[in-house]
């Protein structure tokens, strides 16, 4: 069957020979390559356009007046196998010889062929195949094409990018050399043209995984390259993504088919609705070559591109938009008068040899007339409808760019680049303008803006207005301990002690105040200064307040536990000695800090947090914080001491819980400040480390320190100022061993008590015969003291 197609062609083609001999033309074989099936069936609109021109060529008696152009097309099925199979069987079909290859349209089926047919001496020129990699003149010997590589493409990119000010990109390409070459280009060129790629997916069969990889990492600006069959499946993933819309951009190839997206492919399925496909391609850009010229001066063929348009519609009949390939129908009538022209070029210079020759001398293993044919098709420079023909020395089309939008489901030109312009390379189309579906080109990526977190000046004007609110409370207390020392409930409470609780009080205060300065309101060796600072009166607050307060206990405790019924001293200055005691740990341990480790101001980076004001801005909160290397253990060590006191005043406390006499026995009130600080600090502690805000760690830690602090004080010190003015406060009982010790000459002669030693019965009758004998010793002393006076006003 196959050998009968044969001879019946051959059969034809020598008829038609005869006619055409006859009539005075000598024909000329063209092999037309043509993808009118398969992967992208470009033939169907490509095609009718190189019939309509070799029509317009032969028609034209004043272009190869000798000649007839015979054009020979076979569909290579957009298949490279298939492609070169056909090739190959009419070149070895000896009943014509073909003086040129015009094809293919696919890439795949381009490059097979290209590598080969350069064996017959033959030019190849392709009106559509865009693979970067037929540049490649080492394997593509004789190889010219009027549509340009993918990879020019980029340049159009990268002068969007810099209009826009998108500086980070996304790519995603399938696994084909006419996309994984130009996006290997993009990659290289990206960085010197101030471009951060975020990440590059690449994607071989199945593309819904990179789609997601590219929601993973946060890519608002996408550059894609792929086919069609693809696109369809990459664009519904995207929609489930939320990959689309006011804050994405999209920039692919624009050489798609009408309404790509609506097209049912049931070999690449997808299970996205029409609504959904057309909601997600919405604004996204296309990429492409210039289909037809912007001139209104006629090219070559006579016609201008709207006049090409007219006639071209005419000759297919009905909708031409509709046929696969039709954008880039100007590519095949411009190579078909690139043949004419070069040809008539040829011609011109063989009947120059000597002996002179014609084009229709030309056969396959002609080499000398191969090479002339090879070296005028790099000298083509002419207009035609799809603007300048002109090829580079790797047989490239210098050919103009457009930059295609689809709004509302349309395809429309917004831009156009020109690489002769230099400087205003990319120009906008003022016909139609680039629509944006926010009002503004989105950004590109989530900005990250560094957000300086310092304390609120406001707040810490309110924090300092607490602590001196509470320094001018602990100076009350203190003036009011010194001015009524000789008080019985203020002078048996130990008066020295109390100071030394007002002075930790007091330095507490003062370390909500200099903790609070930070390099918001000061200079950053200031602001170190006021971290080491803080810490040391945190630290020698809580010893002196803490310290005192339980020394005080203690010696209650060593008075009403003695056994041995002998008389109990324990003087202000041994109490003193205990807290300085403690306080110089604390002395030691933060010398030894200060030397060994010594804080730094550190900046640290906190938690990306999104503006409330614009979720395309992620807050990057900058912390400058004070820190040592061993800082935890360094704290650790104060902590460990404090929490042992803690206890120890909580022991102190139990003990002493039942003693009643309330001018020695702060006992109840120490079990409710321990209970306060312990609390304060299980919550404080866990909260301020959670918190992120700078504001409000301090605000926390702030309040819980004013808090503990004036109850503490509160505590110890409001009892006797509301108790100043009784004589004999309720429940009291003494020690002469305590009165001793106050200097009151009456207890010198009161019997120590030991509630452990005697029963009950006997020691409510000694406190009944003690508070006798005090009540007569004092009025004793009343009655000397009114004759002294009496004495002193003579």
């Amino acid at each position: 069957m196959a050998t009968l197609t044969i001879l019946l062609m051959s059969i034809c083609l020598v008829d038609t020979l005869s006619q055409l001999e006859v009539m005075g033309s000598i024909p000329i074989y063209i092999l037309g390559l043509y993808p009118m099936s398969g992967g992208w069936p470009g033939g169907q609109g490509i095609l009718p356009a190189t019939q309509l021109a070799f029509k317009h060529i032969n028609e034209d008696r004043d272009l190869l007046t000798d000649y007839e152009l015979v054009h020979i097309d076979k569909d290579t099925e957009c298949d490279g196998g298939i492609g070169t199979d056909v090739m190959y069987k009419e070149l070895y079909n000896m009943t014509t010889t073909k003086i040129i290859v015009f094809g293919c349209g696919c890439s795949g089926s381009t490059q097979p062929t290209a590598q080969a047919s350069h064996l017959w001496n033959l030019v190849q020129l392709s009106y559509g195949a865009a693979s970067p990699k037929l540049s490649d003149r080492s394997i593509f010997k004789r190889f010219f094409r009027t549509y340009p590589p993918e990879s020019v493409f980029n340049l159009v990119k990268f002068a969007m990018m810099k209009e826009f000010g998108w500086k980070k990109v996304g790519t995603l390409n399938e696994a084909f050399d006419l996309f994984s070459l130009p996006t290997a280009d993009f990659l290289d060129d990206a960085s010197s043209n101030g471009i951060e790629v975020i990440t590059a997916e690449s994607f071989g069969d199945s593309p819904l995984n990179q789609v997601t990889n590219l929601k993973k990492h946060g890519v608002r600006l996408i550059v894609g390259n792929f086919y069609e069959n693809k696109a369809r499946q990459i664009f519904c993933q995207a929609y489930k993504e939320g990959l689309y819309g006011a804050k994405y951009v999209w920039i692919i190839t624009g050489w798609y088919s009408y309404h790509w997206w609506r097209v049912n492919d049931t070999d690449h399925p997808h299970d996205c609705t029409i609504e959904q496909m057309d909601k997600v391609v919405d604004g996204y850009f296309g990429i492409d070559v210039l289909h037809l010229s912007r001139s209104t001066i006629p090219g070559v063929s006579g016609r201008t591109s709207a006049e090409f348009l007219e006639e071209y519609r005419a000759f297919v009949g009905g909708e031409p938009e509709n046929l696969r390939g039709y954008d880039e129908a100007s590519y095949g009538y411009d190579g078909a008068w690139t043949i004419a022209l070069w040809l008539q070029e040829a011609e011109r210079i063989l009947k120059t040899w000597d002996p002179p020759r014609t084009i229709a001398d030309f056969s396959y293993d002609d080499d000398e007339m191969g090479a002339l044919l090879f070296s005028l098709m790099n000298q083509t420079n002419f207009e035609g409808v799809s603007g300048p023909v002109q090829f580079t020395e790797t047989g490239d089309r210098k050919a103009l760019s457009q930059v295609e939008q689809i709004q509302n489901g349309n395809e429309v030109v917004v831009g156009y680049y020109n690489p002769g312009q230099v400087g205003n390379e990319l120009q906008w189309n003022p016909d139609a303008s680039v629509y944006w579906p926010g009002g503004l080109p989105p950004v590109d990526a989530f900005i990250e803006q560094e957000v300086n977190y310092t304390i609120n000046i406001a707040l810490y004007y309110v924090i300092v207005v607490l602590a001196v609110f509470g320094i001018v409370l602990a100076t009350g207390f203190l003036v009011f301990n010194i001015r009524f020392r000789n008080k019985r409930i203020v002078k048996m409470s130990s008066p020295n002690m109390n100071n030394l609780i007002l002075a930790g009080g007091i330095l507490s205060y003062l370390t909500m105040i200099f903790s609070g300065l930070d390099h918001g309101q000061v200079v950053h060796e200031t602001h170190l200064a006021m971290c080491k600072l803080s810490t040391w009166t945190m630290s020698l607050g809580f010893s002196l307040l803490f310290g005192a307060m339980f020394s005080k206990t203690y010696r209650v405790h060593k008075i009403f536990t003695n056994k041995s019924m002998k008389r109990t001293k324990i003087k202000d200055y041994q109490l003193l000695i205990v807290v300085a005691i403690i306080a110089w740990f604390d002395v030691v341990i933060l010398t030894l800090w200060e030397i060994i480790d010594p804080m730094d101001l550190v900046i640290s980076t906190g938690t990306p947090v999104t503006n409330k004001q614009n979720d395309d801005i992620i807050n990057i909160p900058i912390h400058v914080v004070c820190v040592s290397k061993w800082q935890t253990y360094w704290l650790g060590c104060i902590l460990v001491k404090d929490a042992l006191m803690l206890i120890f005043g909580a022991f102190l406390a139990w003990e002493t819980r039942k003693v009643t006499v309330p001018a020695l026995n702060d006992s109840k009130y120490i079990g409710i400040c321990i209970y306060n600080v312990l609390v304060l600090s299980v919550i404080g502690v866990p909260i301020s480390f959670i918190l992120t805000d700078t504001s409000q760690q301090y605000a926390i830690k702030a309040l819980f320190l004013f808090f503990a602090t004036t109850v503490t004080l509160g505590f110890v010190f409001v009892p006797k100022i509301m108790a100043r003015n009784e004589v004999h406060p309720q429940g009291q009982m003494l020690t002469a061993t305590y009165m001793e010790e106050e200097k009151t000459p009456p207890a010198k002669h009161i019997a120590s008590v030991s509630s452990n030693v005697v029963t009950k019965q006997v020691e409510k009758k000694r406190m009944a015969e003690m508070l006798q004998k005090i009540q007569e010793l004092e009025a004793t002393i009343e009655i000397k003291n009114n004759r002294i006076q009496q004495l002193e006003n003579r």
